[in-house]
């Protein structure tokens, strides 16, 4: 497994240089190909310790698979920033089968100590407007220089899924939990704005809107959601979330949208009347459009 994780890793190194490289911060930049020369070393070194550690004790192997990671995340992000769109959806698909695959074969090899139990978690933060990459700092103007905001930032589609925090809403209006269809107790939550960027530095930034339906049953749209409530769906394209709704006779909703050039389109929504059950909640689907 290690020799084909290092044969995928010098494969994913090779799309970025076959072809010309028109985008980065510019069309055909030299930081564009700076940073693919530079990416080209660490894969040397990357796919040398892989073969060297083949039958070396676990902790070595460990080692090797983590740093292995480590480039296959900055291999995609340089796909990600680098290609040109004509071949950027086959190379970060790459990157991210490698870095998949490589997250299987460390789970296997390097179990978790005694008493530690591993599980998908999504790295949150608190930051200020002065940590933002500037594309971001752009768009989001919700907070002030000196407020700290929610953060997060995933592998997503084809680039980035970055959440940023917005202000609770202390006293929600009635207008406001039905358009919204949120609970008052959620809209005192911290709220956010979603965006999909091309890469870590917001490049191509771009707000996602997300259609709903109000607590009244009407088709809206809303650009604002309870940001700890924002999960990457069963795929990397998907975005799904769970939520109290303002809606009467109703007490959690499930939505997932499916992401398109930055587009969300509502495919399942689903209602519970009965919450008691917990985790074990019935949900009656409104739409499927999966």
């Amino acid at each position: 497994m290690l020799r084909a994780i290092a044969a995928s890793l010098l494969s994913a190194w090779i799309m970025l240089c076959v072809v010309p490289h028109a985008l980065a911060a510019e069309p055909g930049s030299a930081a564009c190909k700076a940073e693919l020369q530079a990416t080209h070393k660490k894969m040397r070194e990357s796919v040398n310790v892989l073969d060297s550690t083949r039958s070396a004790p676990a902790a070595a192997r460990c080692a090797a698979l983590s740093a292995a990671r480590e480039l296959a995340e900055d291999i995609r992000e340089s796909t990600a920033r680098c290609e040109p769109p004509e071949q950027r959806k086959n190379a970060v698909r790459d990157a991210d089968d490698v870095i998949d695959a490589i997250d299987t074969t460390y789970q296997k090899t390097c179990p978790a100590r005694p008493g530690l139990v591993r599980v998908r978690a999504t790295w949150v933060e608190h930051i200020t407007r002065e940590k933002l990459p500037k594309a971001l700092a752009v768009l989001h103007r919700c907070v002030t220089d000196d407020e700290s905001m929610f953060f997060t930032d995933q592998r997503f589609d084809l680039g980035r899924l970055i959440v940023l925090g917005c202000p609770r809403i202390a006293d929600p209006s009635p207008y406001e939990v039905n358009a919204r269809n949120a609970a008052p107790d959620m809209l005192k939550l911290e709220q956010a704005h979603v965006y999909v960027a091309r890469d870590k530095e917001g490049d191509d930034a771009r707000a996602v809107v997300f259609p709903i339906f109000t607590a009244d049953g009407r088709e809206s749209t809303t650009d604002l959601v309870p940001a700890e409530r924002v999960f990457i769906g069963e795929t990397r394209d998907l975005i799904s979330m769970y939520w109290t709704p303002g809606k009467p006779g109703v007490c959690r909703a499930h939505a997932v949208w499916r992401v398109s050039d930055a587009k969300a389109n509502l495919v399942l929504w689903q209602e519970a009347a009965d919450c008691s059950a917990g985790a074990k909640t019935t949900f009656t689907t409104v739409l499927d459009r999966r």
